[in-house]
């Protein structure tokens, strides 16, 4: 009987023990599921935000692309308002020249018609210049531009850098020469004239304004590689111009490789 006894004490405490193991193995299967979900569910917001990131750095990228393309049609904005400003500019100084020849004719009429009163028999033709000032020729093919007449206005400005080479006005005449051309489509033309202001006229303040338009039409005629160079020589040799603010925004249209940008 007693070792019945000791028997079913035994057997008690093997399955008791049998069951705390069990438990345990329970509990050691339960943490490292929670684990392995914990693992999972770190490496999903991991890769969330690896995603974020990349997304934030592309919108960093096309930020950058947009905010080049905006300055560059800043600057295209901006040429366009000073070339109508100095339009406008032009446009009054031709009025000016003209009202002042018709003033000067007006009197030389007036005065050819006193004389005419004091001596006998019609009164003689007035000695006029057969082609007047340099002043009086610039207003006129300034007159022509203005009216599209491109091949009139050509030979208007080239009488006046050729009768009047030392003229201040004899080099603002060759670059309207080049800008004629420029109008007409006629880029290599156009370059040819423009580089004529840079070489005769070297202390002209016409020349900034001639070497950026002879990248215009390198751009124009697809050379990104001369329209570059010729922009960056703007930039650097007349800082503080107009040319040289409109240059620089001009080389922000370019890629590194002298493409232009999309």
């Amino acid at each position: 009987m007693r070792r019945r006894r000791e028997r079913s004490a035994l057997t008690r405490a093997c399955e008791a023990v049998t069951l705390v193991m069990a438990v345990a193995v329970a509990i050691t299967g339960c943490a490292s599921g929670e684990r392995a979900a914990q693992q999972r569910e770190l490496s999903t917001l991991r890769g969330q935000l690896e995603e974020t990131r990349k997304g934030q750095e592309t919108q960093a990228r096309e930020l950058a692309r947009l905010a080049g393309e905006m300055k560059a049609l800043d600057a295209q904005s901006a040429f366009v308002i000073a070339e109508v400003k100095a339009s406008s500019e032009e446009r009054a100084s031709v009025k000016a020249a003209i009202a002042e020849s018709s003033a000067a004719l007006r009197e030389l009429q007036s005065t050819v018609e006193r004389l005419g009163k004091t001596v006998t028999g019609p009164p003689a033709a007035p000695a006029l210049s057969p082609a007047g000032s340099a002043e009086e020729l610039y207003a006129t093919a300034m007159a022509s531009l203005k009216a599209e007449e491109h091949a009139r206005a050509v030979n208007e400005f080239r009488e006046v850098t050729t009768r009047f080479p030392g003229d201040p006005l004899a080099s603002s005449a060759q670059y309207w020469i080049g800008e004629a051309y420029y109008r007409q489509r006629d880029f290599p033309e156009a370059m040819t004239q423009f580089q004529t202001v840079i070489d005769r006229y070297p202390a002209s303040a016409q020349v900034p304004e001639a070497l950026l338009k002879i990248g215009l039409c390198h751009r124009a005629l697809k050379d990104q590689a001369r329209a570059r160079v010729a922009w960056e020589q703007v930039a650097k040799d007349f800082p503080g111009t107009n040319a040289a603010s409109q240059a620089s925004s001009l080389l922000t249209t370019l890629g590194s490789g002298g493409t232009p940008t999309q």
